[in-house]
């Protein structure tokens, strides 16, 4: 789990350092993506059809797997598990706060912690009736995406024109206030063209977290990690069919990007559909073969640092944003890199976490931001052996 806690954060982390050193987020705000380089669209064609909509859910799957053993280790405690998940829930949710609010817009954690209130209501369901649900959800999901296609073409077409002409207005103003702004005015900015925005459409989000949270529940309770060769047979079913479906994904949205299908209006809304719709497919490829990888030590060690990050996914989440903020708007590199000095500067930063995670989570039982979590979780420090896991 800690592994797959680690990869995740990290693949998430190349998706959110465009948003942080770029005014991508206007840009794709307005449907119109600046003029790039071949190499440029090369790196952004990869993360989009890699990470993009991948990591996230995989994360809240996790993050449903955390519940259930959080839930099922307090009660064999004698503790009030409820009280304690609500109390953690509020923890996390002002920490995504202060963290969206000081540092970045697209901040998850407030999400997590909102939506994973909602896994309480199923702790006592049966099995079954928590997987129709996590299924259920999924399909309304992807319906709502659907949706966007309905919409007249004449009203996208008036729309996109509209939008564009924001979308550059906007990216010029986040590249002078990034750049020459100081601190207040860079604040004021965030809040007012980041922070609200994203507040009022973050929501369309929600019924994926949530059905991949029921799905991490289910498959914690179920035991699927607990006796991964009972369950390698249905594991190699769900590789095959989302492998698939991936591959079939993963064709069209190269071929959109490219030109090859043209959608007219409609092709920012295909997009989008490829990559955060159909884009859970690749992220049950992701766990299907880690999962059944994890059955092999040669393997299991070669990934051994990236357990101790996953450790301290936390505290990496927040210190990527807090970094990176400081370097690209800080020392007024806002705007200045191409695609691959970013990813450069990606693949430091998570060398440098990981060697981080090792130092500490060899000398300290739990990573900082992990501690006051816990620490106001329960009110005081239970105690954890050093570089033991700590689940969600």
């Amino acid at each position: 789990m800690d592994i797959f806690r680690g990869l995740a954060v990290f693949g998430i982390f190349f998706v959110n350092i465009l948003y942080m050193s770029t005014p991508d987020l206007f840009y794709q705000r307005g449907g119109a993506l600046p003029e790039e380089s071949a190499l440029d669209q090369g790196i952004r064609l990869a993360i989009d059809m890699f990470l993009a909509g991948k990591c996230y859910p995989i994360l809240s799957f996790l993050f449903g797997l955390g519940f259930f053993l959080f839930m099922r280790r307090s009660e064999q405690k004698g503790e009030r598990a409820y009280r304690l998940f609500s109390r953690r829930m509020l923890i996390l949710f002002l920490l995504g706060i202060v963290h969206m609010a000081f540092f970045y817009n697209g901040d998850v954690l407030h999400n997590y912690a909102l939506i994973g209130c909602l896994l309480m209501l199923f702790y006592r369901r049966k099995d079954k009736t928590v997987l129709v649900w996590a299924l259920s959800i999924l399909v309304v999901y992807l319906a709502m995406f659907s949706l966007a296609f309905l919409q007249p073409e004449e009203t996208l077409k008036a729309g996109m024109l509209t939008n564009a002409k924001i979308a550059q207005e906007e990216a010029a103003a986040a590249i002078e206030v990034n750049r020459d702004g100081d601190y207040g005015q860079w604040l004021s900015f965030h809040l007012r063209e980041e922070v609200l925005p994203n507040l009022q459409g973050e929501q369309i989000g929600y019924p994926s977290m949530f059905a991949m949270m029921l799905l991490g529940f289910y498959c914690g309770r179920i035991g699927v990690f607990e006796n991964i060769g009972k369950y390698a047979r249905f594991i190699r079913r769900i590789r095959t069919i989302s492998g698939t479906a991936s591959l079939l994904t993963a064709i069209l949205l190269g071929c959109t990007r490219l030109g090859y299908i043209e959608s007219g209006a409609y092709q920012g809304q295909l997009g989008q559909f490829l990559i955060y719709g159909c884009g859970l497919f690749l992220s049950f490829l992701y766990l299907s073969v880690l999962t059944l990888l994890m059955t092999k030590p040669g393997f299991v060690n070669l990934l051994q640092p990236l357990k101790f990050a996953g450790r301290m996914s936390l505290t990496n989440y927040l210190l990527q944003s807090v970094v990176s903020i400081g370097f690209f708007t800080g020392l007024g590199l806002y705007a200045t890199l191409n695609f691959l000095e970013i990813v450069g500067y990606c693949l430091i930063v998570i060398a440098v976490e990981i060697g981080f995670s090792l130092w500490w989570m060899n000398r300290m039982p739990l990573g900082p931001m992990e501690w006051v979590w816990r620490r106001f979780t329960y009110g005081k420090l239970h105690r954890a052996r050093k570089g033991g896991s700590v689940s969600a």
